[in-house]
């Protein structure tokens, strides 16, 4: 296996490896073989980087005799060789050979045998329509073991195996989908890591993730993932926390501060003490959402499978009702043979698991699909300001300090504070000091977030409070008149003030420019001209700020200074309208908003609990990929209506083509099985969808 030697150390050495991207290699079994060569401490590979970390003892001699070995070793296995194939891969073979024995049953076999392999094959099918009757549920299931049923009646053996073989081909396709989308949408969150370093007694050893407790101490070093939510207990790192908060640049992490499950360390070393694992970590609470999503049905959906079912006594009646007229058991079975249930109920899940596949691959997080079908219905949108609408990155042009106070110590303790709360305005501040390099020790006591308000905490026995002028003014009952020309002067310019207050006196204000994004007037415009008549713009900023936004992006509704209650009022006001509602924001005070709103859609650069509340995930964060998660949605319906107008049209055609006795029973279910599989593939379209990303003029 070849290598190049990237850095080393006395009795350690890290080792990049050629090894390809594609098949996946089995980490564990590449790390347990290095770890049992001789002079090998222990070994631990990165599957993102190729790299490997080996710790040694013995010196020169065993360095050598270490990197001979690693040189003669053979390339690891992959995944798909060291782990049994899944469930689903099973399932495709078992319809692989299912086909190639149908097909070649007549020719290799008596008919006798032949039948024997078509009742065998049947009896899933039969068992679940058993099941439904005896459960007095007349559904698909009891339709499709009826028709297989008659067709065995009649001698049709053939016709049966047949629908047996489409029936398979069609929960194969349903379920590959599924599993497809799901796997899709998760791994944008999992860690992909499977084991990590613990520190017993001053000795690291490696564990399995399951092995992990809370109150342990886990290392994380550059290149690797943080296994588990902690608190830093030495060291210092850059960690890129963007699975979790969106933020384009790591964050710097030292003793104290909280790390979370999945995000990955760019540069440094972290000893973390373990709070949460496994399933109470923040990263698998949001994969938990995710897998959940598929319950969320679409109401055509929900009204698909519902319509499936009320038609299945309709198809026994009319068979009832023919062979009552015509005698014939032949044009009786043909409307048995031939119904309108299965296709529907496959083709409508399938067009919206595949819809939420291909936004997904667009960078689209789409978690359920009821909300496939409001995006395309949606005719109101109401947009947070600040992060959505202007720069995901405002920067402070200017910090003004008053009664006192110096500028340093105001920058100083508002970025202090302002680091625990991941907001673009937020980040801006703390940006600014690490630019004048100006330190902010952690001396405060634990800040409290009050909700579109501010901050509030304690130093050195002094009550400091950040936020807007509203809280700083009418909550806390701070006089700010004195500075209004100041502030004035600012605002006018389109600028928003951040107030800091010491024990109820303004201490100082941190001027932010916060810019329109690039592509907010086109966004803006599209949405016009996609049939949006309604467009509202929110913001806790000033009125004078607020207006300057709406006027250079033609926003003619607008509401400033403007509180997360407020937010949900203006949301629950369109949809009494009547209005189908989107909102779209980042920050934690939209949240609620977020969550009230028939479509909450969010920014990767967004607050947690943004991202958790939303139903859409931008994961590029650009406003143009609302208009292509529109697009992806209607395209979605019309395939659904579409498959609709197949279905009824060509089953009506051969039910009444059999009734007549123009085509017998075997044609009937060979020609309807067949347009089942057929809708069923028209309705994968959108996987095949063109995956370039629209152009905006």
């Amino acid at each position: 296996m070849h290598y190049a030697i990237t850095h080393e150390l006395p009795g350690r050495m890290r080792l990049s490896l050629a090894i390809p991207r594609r098949p996946a290699i089995d980490a564990s079994s590449l790390e347990k073989s290095l770890a049992g060569l001789a002079g090998v401490q222990c070994a631990s590979f990165n599957i993102a980087s190729r790299n490997v970390l080996i710790r040694y003892k013995g010196g020169i001699p065993a360095r050598d005799a270490i990197l001979r070995e690693v040189g003669e070793m053979p390339l690891p296995l992959p995944v798909a060789a060291v782990f049994p194939p899944d469930k689903l891969e099973t399932k495709r073979s078992k319809v692989i050979r299912s086909a190639a024995l149908f097909a070649l049953s007549p020719y290799l076999f008596t008919p006798t045998v032949s039948a024997a392999l078509t009742v065998t094959g049947a009896i899933p099918v039969l068992r679940r329509g058993i099941r439904s009757l005896s459960r007095r549920n007349v559904n698909v299931d009891v339709l499709d073991a009826s028709a297989i049923s008659a067709a065995m009646g009649m001698g049709e053996f053939r016709t049966a195996g047949m629908i047996s073989l489409l029936l398979k081909t069609g929960e194969y396709l349903e379920e590959w989908t599924r599993e497809r989308s799901r796997k899709m949408l998760v791994s944008m969150f999992k860690t992909g890591e499977e084991h990590a370093w613990i520190v017993e007694d001053g000795v690291e050893r490696q564990v399995a993730l399951a092995e992990l407790r809370p109150d342990c101490l886990v290392v994380a070093r550059t290149g690797g993932r943080i296994p588990a939510d902690g608190i830093v207990e030495d060291g210092e790192a850059l960690v890129n926390q963007a699975s979790m908060t969106g933020e384009p640049l790591p964050v710097l992490k030292r003793k104290g501060l909280m790390v979370y499950a999945g995000t990955v360390v760019e540069e440094g070393r972290l000893t973390v003490r373990v709070t949460s694992v496994g399933d109470d970590t923040r990263v698998a609470r949001i994969v938990r959402a995710i897998e959940e999503s598929e319950l969320l049905k679409a109401d055509v959906q929900n009204s698909s499978e519902k319509l499936a079912e009320r038609i299945v006594p309709y198809s026994f009646l009319l068979s009832g009702l023919t062979w009552a007229v015509t005698g014939n058991a032949m044009r009786a079975a043909s409307a048995l043979l031939v119904d309108y249930s299965c296709a529907i109920k496959l083709s409508t899940p399938l067009t919206i698991m595949a819809a939420m596949t291909h936004a997904a691959k667009k960078g689209i997080l789409i978690k359920g699909g009821k909300f496939i079908q409001k995006l395309a219905e949606t005719d109101a949108f109401v947009l947070d300001k600040t992060g959505t609408l202007t720069e995901a990155a405002p920067k402070v042009v200017d910090v003004v300090p008053f009664n006192g106070f110096s500028r340093e110590y105001i920058l100083r303790n508002a970025a202090c504070v302002e680091e625990h709360f991941p907001h673009s305005i937020a980040m801006a501040v703390v940006k600014k000091a690490g630019e004048e390099g100006i330190v902010h020790e952690e001396r405060h006591a634990e800040p409290e977030y009050i909700l579109a308000h501010g901050i509030a905490t304690r130093l050195k026995g002094k009550r400091i409070c950040i936020g807007s002028r509203h809280f700083i003014q009418d909550d806390e009952g701070i006089e700010i008149s004195f500075a209004d020309a100041v502030i004035r002067r600012h605002t006018d310019q389109g600028y928003s003030i951040l107030y800091m207050a010491i024990d109820r006196e303004l201490a100082g204000i941190v001027v932010i420019e916060d810019p329109v994004r690039k592509d907010s007037r086109r966004f803006l415009r599209r949405l016009r001209e996609d049939g949006v008549d309604r467009v509202v713009m929110l913001t806790g900023d000033n009125e004078a700020t607020a207006r300057q936004v709406a006027q250079q992006l033609a926003i003619s509704e607008y509401m400033a200074e403007v509180f997360p209650e407020m937010k949900t009022e203006v949301v629950e006001r369109l949809k009494k309208d009547g209005r189908v509602v989107a909102m779209v924001g980042d920050g934690i005070n939209d949240s609620p908003a977020l969550a009230r709103a028939d479509v909450g859609i969010s920014l990767q650069h967004g607050a947690d609990i943004a991202k958790e509340a939303c139903d859409v995930l931008l994961m590029r964060g650009e406003l143009s990929d609302i208009i292509h998660a529109r697009q992806i949605s209607r395209q979605a319906m019309a395939l659904i209506q579409q498959n609709y107008r197949y279905i009824v049209g060509i089953n009506s055609s051969l039910i009444g083509l059999g009734l007549l006795g123009a085509i017998p029973p075997s044609m009937s279910a060979l020609m309807h099985n067949s347009t089942t599989v057929l809708v069923t593939l028209n309705s994968l379209r959108p996987l095949q969808e063109d995956h370039r990303r629209p152009q905006f003029q």
